[in-house]
């Protein structure tokens, strides 16, 4: 007999963003086993493909910008995944199903009760602590303390856990005090990313930034308010050898105008902001650098992972982790000799590391981090990972 499981995600396929990438690997790779019966459950998605095995839900335009938008926004996709589940998920099935829209964990949390369904939960992020370190609440607040309670019987009502990071595995336990917690890091195909020459790459190619030796420092990806991209401009203007060194911002996010905006005050012609990418053009943006930075401001300890790092490892780029030490990827960097670390909000630390790299990149013997990638953190290895949790998991049920 198949093993019923429902993948339950607000994005489910690659051409949308990054978890839709991850998880429409994951759907995949489960729609394939033979001992699973899979139902998708997602946000329909007219530039995606429709799914047999699927449910789809309808939802009102995201805007990132404006958080009482994107308030109402959740609460609405939320409501609607609710009676979705009540109308499909069967009694004593297994539901899988990530952290996102924030609201549907209340949603797990309160139909898991009606339809006793079991609960594997892929966390990518961690409420409510995440919204401290953004500035969108204060910690002493009461309507902090009463979020963090409520959201810590969620995460425990979960009967298996699946976090991105070792620093967000403690974090986890912290709340939830259970055993159940297993570290599986962000899946990446390299054979998704190209590995491209600097002096190809299109987007230098229009800058004019190819054929030189000058060091192309890249920011890619959500340009939000927890990716310290502020700092990095401070440390710029800070250099003593800004002529070295080049710097492209590519992306979107909550913080894009007020970081296009810093750029232009700034002045300088080696310092760009490219704007967005499409999806498709994923691997243009990741090749066009010699060194990746990868960002997570002070306070983000265990909340979260950046998925560019393993996409950049694909692209075969060195990374510099500008993060406290602790956190996965800046331990990943120095485990495997993939790049530099330097702690988040020290701009004169930064500005120096800069510099340093900036003299001396060429003279730096380290690891290929797609090697590293593939031998490591691979998707193949990562979805044997996922499967025998969930094996184990039936295994443990039946008994």
């Amino acid at each position: 007999m198949k093993n019923k499981i429902y993948l339950i995600t607000e994005y489910y396929h690659e051409n949308q963003n990054t978890t839709g990438y991850l998880l429409g690997k994951l759907y995949k790779f489960l729609n394939t086993q033979s001992n699973i019966d899979l139902v998708l459950i997602a946000k329909k998605d007219g530039h995606c493909p429709q799914y047999d095995n699927a449910h789809y839900i309808t939802s009102p335009q995201l805007n990132k910008r404006s958080l009482f938008k994107r308030f109402l926004y959740e609460v609405i996709i939320s409501i609607k995944f609710f009676f979705e589940i009540l109308k499909n998920v069967k009694k004593g099935s297994t539901v899988f199903t990530g952290t996102t829209p924030i609201f549907l964990l209340m949603i797990i949390f309160f139909t898991k009760k009606i339809k006793n369904f079991k609960w594997i939960l892929l966390v990518h992020d961690v409420f409510p602590e995440n919204l401290i370190a953004a500035n969108v609440l204060r910690n002493k607040s009461y309507f902090y303390k009463f979020l963090k309670y409520f959201f810590d019987k969620i995460y425990a009502s979960a009967d298996q856990v699946v976090v991105i990071g070792h620093d967000m595995k403690e974090l986890v336990h912290s709340k939830t005090r259970l055993n159940n917690i297993h570290v599986v890091q962000n899946w990446i195909d390299y054979e998704d990313i190209e590995v491209q020459e600097k002096s190809e790459n299109k987007i230098l190619k229009e800058l004019n930034w190819h054929n030189t030796d000058v060091v192309v420092f890249q920011f890619f990806g959500n340009i939000g308010r927890v990716q310290g991209v502020d700092v990095i401009c401070k440390a710029i203007q800070k250099m003593q050898y800004p002529h070295l060194a080049k710097f492209i911002f590519i992306g979107d996010g909550a913080y894009a105008s007020a970081l296009e905006e810093q750029i232009n005050k700034l002045k300088l012609d080696n310092v760009c902001y490219w704007g967005a990418l499409d999806q498709k053009e994923k691997s243009v943006g990741l090749n066009a650098c010699d060194v990746a930075l990868v960002t997570l401001t002070e306070g983000m300890l265990g909340l979260g992972v950046p998925s560019k790092s393993y996409f950049t490892m694909a692209a075969d780029k060195p990374i510099l982790a500008i993060m406290e030490e602790q956190a996965e990827v800046s331990t990943m960097v120095k485990q495997h000799n993939i790049g530099w670390t330097t702690p988040p909000g020290d701009i004169e630390a930064l500005t120096k590391k800069l510099d340093d790299i900036a003299m001396n990149f060429h003279q730096y013997t380290l690891n290929s981090p797609r090697d590293i990638l593939i031998q490591n953190y691979a998707e193949p290895i990562a979805m044997q990972k996922i499967l025998k949790i969930i094996n184990e998991f039936y295994d443990i049920g039946g008994k």
